[in-house]
């Protein structure tokens, strides 16, 4: 489900995002028209939350895969019909544009299982985790956290 974020002070409109998207790095952000800090619902401190573990499944892309190679598949069937059928050359553009999706999430799905069977993201998120820890390391960042209501666990509180 799309949700809209608006800034706290002057109420503009700053992104649209699905609230199963997550983003790692600093939650406080600065709103360019009026310059308030707000926090970022897109986006999880690693330190505090902790690496998810479902980043490292395979399942979703294994999925994603078999998405893509099933349009595919569709492409290339509409192709065949269309070539003995003598379809005119717009209508070409539904199978190349199948053929051209399903090539991009295959190759998008076997990236992600690459990166994860490599350690490759989980090298990632390892240095995503230590920079968070940094983050964490400074009384400033943690008390804008708290004074945006932020709950900050006792090991990091000031």
């Amino acid at each position: 489900m799309s949700r809209e974020f608006h800034c706290p002070s002057c109420d503009k409109k700053l992104f649209t995002y699905e609230e199963r998207t997550r983003k790692y790095g600093s939650l406080l952000k600065e709103c360019k028209k009026c310059g308030a800090q707000y926090l970022d619902p897109r986006y999880y401190e690693l330190a505090i939350d902790g690496i998810p573990e479902d980043e490292f499944g395979v399942g979703r892309y294994s999925l994603a895969i078999l998405i893509g190679a099933f349009f595919g598949w569709r492409g290339i069937r509409t192709a065949n019909i269309y070539m003995y059928t003598g379809a005119d050359p717009v209508r070409w553009l539904l199978p190349i544009s199948f053929i051209l999706i399903s090539f991009i999430v295959v190759i998008a799905g076997l990236y992600e299982i690459f990166t994860i069977a490599t350690g490759l993201k989980r090298k990632k998120m390892e240095r995503l985790y230590e920079e968070s820890k940094a983050r964490m390391k400074d009384s400033g960042y943690i008390y804008t956290l708290q004074k945006h209501g932020y709950m900050i666990p006792e090991e990091y509180n000031l």
